[in-house]
C-alpha cells in the first residue's frame, strides 16, 4: 500500500473544480485520486521513460561487441563453467 506523506495545495477555478468533481463521480474516485493519477501519467511516467531512454542511449553508445544470441548464451555458459568451483566429490 502506498503511503502518501506529502501535501500539495493547488488553486483551481470554479469551472476546473466542478469539472474534476464531475469526472470523479463518473469514475467513482476522489478528486485527489484523479489529480495523483494525472501527475503520475503526465510527469512521473514521462520522466521515467526519458531516463530509461537516456540509459539505453548510453548503452548503445558503448558499441560493445554483440554476437547472435546462441553464441552469447554459449559463451556465458562456458564462462560460468570455467569459474565455478569444482563440485565436491562424494566418497563411498
Amino acid at each position: 500500500m502506498v503511503n502518501y506523506t506529502k501535501r500539495v495545495q493547488a488553486v483551481l477555478t470554479e469551472e476546473q473544480y466542478e469539472m474534476l468533481l464531475h469526472i470523479a463521480e463518473e469514475q467513482g474516485k476522489s478528486v485527489s485520486v484523479l489529480i495523483r493519477e494525472a501527475i503520475e501519467r503526465e510527469y512521473c511516467q514521462k520522466t521515467l521513460l526519458k531516463k530509461r531512454k537516456e540509459a539505453l542511449k548510453k548503452l548503445l553508445d558503448m558499441e560493445a561487441p554483440v554476437a547472435d544470441w546462441e553464441q552469447m548464451e554459449a559463451e556465458i555458459a562456458e564462462g560460468a563453467l570455467e569459474t565455478s568451483p569444482p563440485s565436491p566429490r562424494r566418497h563411498e
